[in-house]
């Protein structure tokens, strides 16, 4: 056995090279959220492994895509659970690399020496959202289709090249079986080629200039506290084992017992269909609402391209060697506004996102012609859109519909704003409808009948009011 060490001990260069890189001494008042970058390497590892595996039984055609995912799915042994890990393990693999960033970002982390720690480490995230957009492309359903002609085309807006760019993409004009062929092999073999590559910079650059110390308000860095011995092997890897172990099992649970939500295969009509991301992109989706016509290019471009360009520059922008957030307050404040920002763009994108005016809720008696009329014309007109009916079925961007005769409101009033919105208040965002007055006065009958201080609440479906067979 001292033999087969020593062999091993000669040949593998432990004693010269691995045992002073792996038993290299750390600050022994590192906190616990120094273990989030041996998480991510040990999570990529679980994702690189369940994605051979998937890869196998997988066909990157859109003739037999989806039924391939429905193969491993249903008939794989073991297969629904490894395509949860997968799934899920993506989704984590998100949150954690960006809470990462945060934390560096917070404490100073990029501060000198570690300017091109931290450049890698933004280059692993760009990496882990490129491994999102080009994974959620091969199930091959609405969501995946319609998601990623949204997000190839978005290039299309730079100058010049911007349809170049795209063209590439897509390997083509449009999303085809070429764009899926193409995007398999970027996420199966470019990806995680730079990713590996990626890391291993990231470690060696993290190992050459140590794990950040604590922050201090003293502008050079904290002295490292070595009354108890802290290594990177054993010590920190077992820390780092507890958290993953802990981490792999709720990506475990989730993959046992939660399914993962499928559409219908690509190109199904579906003329109500609404194209949307996955949650971690959603927050540029809703960013793009507020950008329309030549500014489209603001929220689609400039913005996240600007926002990529700073994350990369900032160690170099900012040359202070300060890193307690106490000493930094306008890194800090700024940081606070965007994280701010991408959280209630995203929640809003998600909440804009799900299934509105299905149903719609009226008052439980019989309706008058002119109501009935009304509310097909709320239906046909997609009302719901913004407008909710006590709190339900719309998306809150407009006023409430529900009990407008106890709020004093006329028929003349309601069809007057109706007609012209701005003309009535000139800070509307309420767009005109082209109706008649008959149309007019049918929709205010309909708003009017929604008192619910004498009547009851009933729901109906819209396709039961398009059908005309409300009971």
């Amino acid at each position: 056995m001292w033999r087969i060490r020593s062999f091993l001990s000669h040949r593998l260069g432990w004693d010269q090279y691995l045992k002073p890189f792996m038993e290299k001494p750390l600050p022994a008042n590192l906190s616990w959220t120094v273990t989030f970058g041996s998480l991510l390497v040990l999570l990529f590892i679980v994702q690189a492994a369940t994605g051979i595996v998937l890869a196998m039984y997988y066909n990157p055609s859109p003739d037999h895509a989806y039924q391939a995912i429905a193969f491993i799915t249903g008939e794989v042994s073991w297969g629904r659970i490894l395509r949860g890990i997968h799934h899920y393990g993506a989704s984590t693999m998100v949150v954690l690399v960006f809470t990462h960033m945060l934390v560096s970002f917070f404490n100073g982390a990029y501060k000198p020496p570690r300017e091109l720690t931290w450049v890698t480490g933004v280059c692993l995230f760009l990496l882990t959202l490129g491994f999102g957009f080009t994974g959620y492309l091969l199930p091959w359903d609405q969501k995946a289709y319609w998601a990623t002609v949204v997000g190839t085309n978005i290039p299309r807006q730079f100058p010049i090249i911007g349809k170049w760019i795209t063209r590439i993409l897509l390997a083509g004009d449009t999303v085809s079986g070429l764009t899926l062929t193409r995007f398999y092999a970027i996420h199966t073999l470019l990806l995680p080629a730079l990713a590996s590559m990626c890391i291993g910079i990231h470690i060696y650059l993290v190992r050459i200039h140590g794990i950040s110390e604590p922050v201090s308000s003293s502008p050079m860095p904290a002295k490292p506290c070595m009354e108890s011995e802290y290594r990177f092997f054993p010590e920190h890897l077992a820390r780092a084992s507890i958290v993953f172990t802990i981490v792999f099992s709720v990506v475990l649970l989730l993959a046992v017992f939660v399914d993962i939500p499928i559409e219908d295969v690509a190109g199904t009509l579906d003329p109500d269909y609404q194209p949307r991301p996955e949650w971690y992109f959603m927050w540029l989706f809703q960013l793009l609402t507020f950008f329309s016509g030549k500014l489209e290019i603001v929220g689609s471009l400039l913005i996240p391209i600007g926002g990529i360009f700073l994350l990369i520059s900032l160690p170099f922008i900012s040359r202070s060697t300060y890193r307690n957030p106490a000493d930094r307050p306008v890194e800090i404040a700024a940081g606070v506004a965007v994280l701010a920002g991408i959280l209630y763009l995203g929640i809003t994108g998600v909440a804009n996102s799900r299934p509105y005016g299905e149903t719609v809720s009226i008052a439980d008696r019989s309706l008058t012609e002119s109501e009935t009329a009304g509310l097909t014309i709320f239906v046909e007109k997609e009302c719901a859109y913004c407008h909710q009916i006590l709190g339900r079925g719309g998306r809150r961007q407009g006023p409430d519909l529900s009990n407008m005769v106890a709020k004093d409101r006329t028929g003349d009033e309601l069809v007057r704003f109706i007609k012209d919105p701005q003309a009535v208040s000139a800070w509307s965002i309420m767009p005109k409808y082209d109706l008649d007055e008959k149309e007019l006065e049918a929709l205010a009958d309909f708003i009017l009948s929604l008192d619910f201080s004498r009547y009851d609440v009933k729901t109906v479906s819209r396709e039961d009011v398009l059908n005309g067979t409300i009971k």
